[in-house]
């Protein structure tokens, strides 16, 4: 195992590099505990990936600016700077797929990720193939954002919301609102189906891919979305839910969202 020195002589672990064409995509992983952060290490590295491992929050933080990282794997109980706390600040710097991988599975501490802006949640008793799969998934979404379903269609604009699909922004009542990556591929479905309900499995598959099986995922940041658009979350009035349906983007007629 090679190591390579950052900023402030923090040791980075990083794989053996595989013969490519292309550049590598980078993967940030910060996990504490050196075995697994070996095993992660090689996983990423046999399948072509540059991966950078480091043992805590604020070596991560410093790593990130040295190594530009194209996805983030952050365990939550960290030593220093947890990975909740990282995971917000890459969050306002960058827009990369990030995964937090730990060993907490319960619901509080999955939509505390979420809140902070996580795009995927694996718990420690996944395979690796299953993480590796997750990885891939993450970094397609983020490579391969979704396109109008007309190409004459360059925004989308009711009385609350404009979407700009050639610049990837979105503007609610004229001010910038940040979504996540998956946050934005959500909206921007749901406004290109407005009125259309679309089932949960479906947007699953379509913005997380086949690899993923759980339609808690949608909910998760569905809810993360809400806050973000409408004036009560609580009480959606753009993006609200059809049982038996799925999920639609109801047009506003007036500019409060009602």
């Amino acid at each position: 195992m090679q190591l390579i020195e950052i900023a402030h002589a923090e040791s980075v672990e990083t794989g053996w590099q595989k013969p490519t064409r292309m550049a590598a995509d980078k993967i940030l992983i910060v996990e504490d505990g050196a075995e697994l952060r070996r095993a992660l290490t090689g996983l990423f590295a046999d399948a072509g990936f540059e991966p950078h491992g480091v043992a805590d929050g604020d070596s991560a933080m410093r790593a990130f600016y040295s190594v530009q990282p194209d996805l983030a794997l952050l365990d939550i109980r960290l030593p220093g700077l947890n990975g909740l706390e990282l995971c917000s600040r890459i969050r306002e710097m960058s827009d990369i797929p990030i995964i937090i991988f730990s060993g907490i599975g319960d619901t509080k501490e999955k939509l505390e990720a979420f809140s902070r802006g996580a795009d995927d949640y694996v718990v420690k008793t996944a395979s690796l193939d299953e993480l590796l799969a997750r990885v891939h998934a993450g970094l397609r979404r983020a490579t391969k954002p979704p396109q109008p379903q007309e190409a004459s269609n360059e925004v989308y604009q009711d009385a609350v919301i404009h979407v700009d699909f050639a610049r990837s922004t979105v503007t609610v009542h004229g001010k910038p609102v940040d979504l996540t990556p998956t946050e934005y591929q959500l909206l921007t479905i749901l406004v290109q189906n407005v009125g259309h309900p679309i089932r949960a499995d479906q947007l699953l598959r379509r913005v997380w891919g086949p690899e993923y099986s759980t339609e808690d995922l949608v909910k998760w940041h569905i809810r993360h979305l809400r806050r973000k658009i409408e004036v009560d979350a609580e009480r959606p009035k753009l993006v609200v839910t059809r049982r038996g349906f799925g999920y639609v983007y109801v047009r506003p007629v007036e500019a409060d969202g009602r």
